[in-house]
């Protein structure tokens, strides 16, 4: 008789009771739809991993605050090579469920940077969090809502001159600046999501 929610990630999320419950089966009864699937968000993160619990407080963060990806980029500076996306996975749906959200995001293997540049499409927008960068006005970089946006934080200690040359040079890239503070890779990702969805959504 216990009643819960159910969601699918397809059609939405509904309300149910148990109807009966065996050693290997629970008989749920669906009887109310509680709210739609909403379509996915159109903004990603491109990062480059971080040690530890720094990394769990990144994904469970940024999954909240809102994003329909997470992509792991290995730069020269990246100390952290290896993601263990199954327990990533397990940060985001429950962040995803904290959060009252309906779209779980999904995290792709890690990428090195030329790997990533190949993966982007036409349709890509990459904003690229750049301290050097005396642009601090994002508005006129988002001049179609719907496209696709990648918010792109580097590691610590910054790219190397070679990684900076490569991206800068690139037309897909927007290069802009978060303020004055040097802020942490995490610190800087939530930072320039919160900003990302107050201007697209």
């Amino acid at each position: 008789g216990s009643e819960m929610c159910i969601r699918d990630r397809i059609d939405g999320e509904f309300l149910g009771k148990v109807a009966g419950s065996e050693k290997k089966q629970t008989t749920i009864q669906v009887h109310a739809k509680q709210r739609d699937q909403s379509g996915p968000s159109n903004i990603s993160l491109a990062f480059c991993p971080l040690k530890g619990q720094r990394l769990d407080f990144l994904i469970q963060k940024c999954t909240e605050v809102g994003l329909k990806s997470f992509i792991p980029v290995i730069s020269d500076h990246t100390i952290a090579r290896n993601v263990n996306e199954n327990r990533l996975n397990k940060i985001i749906i429950e962040s995803s469920e904290q959060s009252d959200q309906l779209n779980i995001p999904q995290i792709v293997s890690a990428l090195n940077l030329e790997e990533f540049l190949h993966s982007l499409k036409k349709e890509d927008v990459v904003l690229f969090g750049d301290i050097s960068s005396k642009n601090n006005d994002l508005t006129q970089f988002i001049e179609d809502k719907n496209k696709n946006y990648i918010l792109f934080v580097g590691p610590e200690g910054d790219f190397s001159p070679k990684e900076r040359e490569i991206i800068l040079k690139n037309d897909k890239f927007k290069s802009f600046s978060l303020g004055k503070n040097i802020l942490r890779s995490e610190t800087a990702a939530m930072a320039g999501l919160v900003l990302l969805n107050f201007l697209l959504n």
